[in-house]
């Protein structure tokens, strides 16, 4: 579950680096939007880890993270794909 754990935190932090760089390339008005989710969202990526691996979590705290990582991952994905779309 660690694994899993860590592959769609990465996952989700590509995401977002990948959909802010495609984003702010049309848009540049979005450049500071974009910086204050991406803290937002390393700061938790962060720290969900850190409470991850270094208390004992149940598996459904971990199941409901990556649950959430993975609709937010995936909502990236579907804008980018979207923008694209539209070009």
């Amino acid at each position: 579950m660690d694994w899993a754990f860590l592959a769609i935190s990465g996952f989700l932090l590509g995401s977002l680096g990948y959909t802010g760089w495609y984003t702010t390339r049309w848009e540049p008005e979005a450049r500071l939007p974009y910086a204050v989710i991406g803290i937002g969202v390393v700061l938790v990526v962060t720290v969900n880890t850190w409470i991850d691996f270094i208390r004992d979590v149940s598996d459904w705290f971990r199941a409901t993270t990556i649950l959430g990582y993975a609709i937010v991952a995936a909502g990236l994905t579907l804008l980018v794909k979207e923008r694209r779309g539209r070009r």
